[in-house]
């Protein structure tokens, strides 16, 4: 299993979740957001299938509202991303399974136990991210170590069927080593994904949008002030925020909202992990973040008010879980699934909601 963890991470040039994330901050595609070095804490595991109710309320940077939430732990994985699906009824989540195979599998969000494998295998080598479509039909997963060589990873798109597993290169998405996505609508009512990734002539990091059945892909936005940006939510009216690990001088991440073609700091000084976890309620109203409580060496979800950029902080994990990942919330509901690279020894996918 090291011998396949390490060939995985190799290939890929950007999942350091299955060794040390710390390691590798200030390598763009393989970062962290971090605190200052020489960090210890303790370890603890935590049993499958639990959940704590915990309150939203208080936390660092003001009162976020009363908003509660209750927060399970689905599976055991060495999982990178998670997503419901529309209804919130199972989660998919990137990971690499007991055999070392990179790949997509799938969760159920109530009750039962244990992992379904959906895809898994070649053509994926890093799958980083996962959405899913609106209707629930397909997944989306963006694999920045598909294509390429080892030492020159190219990145690609793939979209999976549901529920048969067939998996397709989505056209437009080679060679833009993408790493977090969302599906969104565009004006015209047609799926599109937006990605975070770099542009093939000049490997500048960006925000783009492609088609979701294929075409042409389009700058959001490149260059500066984006370094290393990886989690991306889109607003019902086209607002895009990305998470960015690399983009302040202190380690901690930025969050940029994109609108109109300019890029403006939302929100600064969050701890987060790779692929950085990022999601909008449902009602565009608050932005929640997946990241570190450093204080107690642990993950919280945090969540942040658009209108007044107040935050609150929700405690998901016992200290020791506190390299977190990817967040993803269902399409019709206020549920999300987030996976922590270290809980339970090995990595593990949770469910949080009402």
């Amino acid at each position: 299993m090291t011998e396949a963890r390490g060939d995985f991470r190799r290939s890929a040039g950007v999942l350091c979740a299955v060794a040390s994330l710390s390691a590798a901050a200030g390598n763009p595609g393989c970062s962290r957001a971090e605190e200052a070095p020489g960090r210890t804490v303790a370890g603890s595991a935590a049993g499958t299938g639990g959940a704590a109710a915990t309150s939203g309320t208080g936390g660092a940077g003001g009162a976020g509202g009363d908003v509660s939430y209750a927060i399970s732990a689905l599976a055991p994985a060495i999982a990178f991303d998670a997503t419901p699906d529309a209804g919130a009824a199972y989660v998919y989540f990137t990971a690499i399974d007991a055999g070392g195979r990179a790949g997509v599998f799938r969760t159920r969000a109530r009750g039962g136990a244990g992992s379904t494998e959906i895809a898994a295998g070649p053509p994926f080598v890093a799958p980083l991210g996962i959405a899913a479509s609106a209707d629930g039909g397909r997944l989306f997963v963006a694999d920045p170590g598909a294509g390429g060589a080892a030492l020159d990873d190219a990145g690609a798109l793939f979209a999976i069927d549901l529920p048969g597993g067939a998996v397709a290169p989505v056209r437009g998405g080679e060679g833009m080593r993408a790493r977090g996505l969302e599906v969104a609508r565009g004006a015209d009512g047609e799926e599109r994904i937006v990605f975070s990734g770099r542009d093939r002539e000049g490997g500048q990091p960006g925000v783009f949008a492609l088609p979701a059945r294929g075409g042409e892909a389009s700058a959001i936005a490149t260059g500066s002030p984006l370094v290393d940006p990886s989690g991306v939510a889109v607003a019902g009216g086209g607002a895009v925020f990305v998470c960015d690990t690399l983009a302040s001088p202190d380690r901690t991440a930025t969050i940029f909202r994109i609108e109109d073609g300019f890029v403006s700091a939302f929100a600064t000084g969050l701890h987060v992990g790779y692929p950085c976890g990022l999601a909008l309620t449902r009602d565009d109203a608050a932005l929640l973040v997946l990241a570190r409580d450093v204080a107690r060496g642990a993950d919280e979800v945090v969540r942040i008010e658009v209108a007044s950029g107040a935050r609150s902080a929700t405690a998901t994990g016992a200290p020791g879980h506190d390299e977190p990942g990817g967040l993803h919330r269902a399409k019709g509901a206020d549920v999300f699934a987030f996976v922590d690279h270290r809980a339970q020894e090995q990595g593990s996918v949770f469910l949080l909601g009402p």
